[in-house]
């Protein structure tokens, strides 16, 4: 059967997961256009990896409807699983098996002939740079080659779209940008890249658009400017000024529309719900006409973090 032309690789309408009556997830509703680097972020427990494990049909939601790379979460399940692979955070492949070995395997699960796995798992452990110690037993591998040796074992099909789920876990600072140049290559050849992360930085610097969830809702969607943005988490203005009178304070917190100022000596600090444009400009010609020399200025503008802590607050989660 042809999957429904979309130009959505995912879409989620009131998708619900309960066990018990606990609710994990609680009608979730999205969409993830096909060729998309898509980030899910939340703190332990807010449901994202129970959407993963039902976008990937590990679990059967309770309510709600999905489409997966064209067919139905629910009904077509069976073709869902032939369209996506999985990079799970943990090493799940044969540690006593060599790589080929392992994508042999994965191969022969996925139906595929013997040529066609062969040529396939050249092909990607060249990809993954792990050609090399192709006749090496996996256990023998560092946990950012074995995070690399699964990306390939998620790409043996060919699938359209990859869920890869806080693959950087663990890794040392080479590893995980390693691993993250490999993410943001697998999508520019166009496949659609589900990832899920604790780590902002990482989230800000790969991921196109980001999801948001806590406590089973999606809190937030957007690109990472546009979460900074729209949400108005606030953006710090220092100044270190000249001599000038008290007045001049009054008058620079009406002219940015600052919600709260500080002094301490020379340095000025505005705090400001979002930046306006040509904020710089308009402050420079303000104080060059009363006269009072600008000798530094620094904006410090709302990180992804600032944001998630503001929506998911700081209460540490189990």
């Amino acid at each position: 059967m042809a999957a429904t032309q979309s130009p959505y690789a995912i879409e989620c309408v009131g998708l619900t997961m309960k066990f018990g009556s606990f609710t994990a997830v609680d009608k979730l509703s999205l969409k993830v256009k096909r060729g998309e680097l898509f980030g899910f972020l939340g703190p332990n427990g807010a449901g994202k990896t129970t959407t993963i494990n039902m976008l990937t049909t590990l679990l059967i939601p309770s309510g709600g409807t999905a489409k997966v790379a064209g067919f139905d979460l629910k009904d077509e399940a069976a073709l869902v699983r032939a369209k996506i692979g999985v990079v799970p955070q943990k090493f799940a492949l044969f540690e006593e098996l060599t790589p080929m070995q392992n994508l042999w395997y994965i191969g022969e699960l996925y139906g595929m002939r013997k040529e066609e796995v062969i040529r396939r798992s050249e092909e990607l452990l060249k990809i993954v740079t792990l050609y090399d110690k192709r006749d090496i037993p996996s256990g023998t591998f560092s946990g950012g080659m074995k995070q690399r040796l699964s990306v390939a074992a998620g790409l043996i099909h060919s699938p359209e779209i990859l869920f890869m789920d806080e693959p950087t876990t663990g890794l040392d600072p080479q590893s995980r940008i390693a691993l993250r140049e490999l993410t943001q290559s697998l999508n520019r050849s166009g496949i659609t890249v589900i990832y899920t992360t604790h780590d902002m930085d990482e989230a800000d610097k790969i991921c196109q658009r980001i999801a948001i969830m806590d406590h089973g809702n999606l809190k937030a969607l957007g690109t990472s400017k546009e979460l900074k943005e729209t949400q108005e988490y606030g953006c710090i203005i220092k100044m270190e000024l000249g001599r000038h009178d008290a007045g001049l304070l009054d008058e620079l917190k009406k002219l940015t529309g600052a919600t709260g100022m500080s002094e301490n000596g020379k340095e000025i600090e505005l705090r400001l719900r979002r930046m306006k444009p040509g904020i710089v400009h308009t402050l420079s010609d303000f104080l060059s006409r009363r006269h009072v020399a600008l000798d530094g200025l620094q904006i410090i503008e709302p990180t992804l973090e600032d944001v998630f802590i503001n929506i998911t607050k700081k209460d540490l989660r189990d």
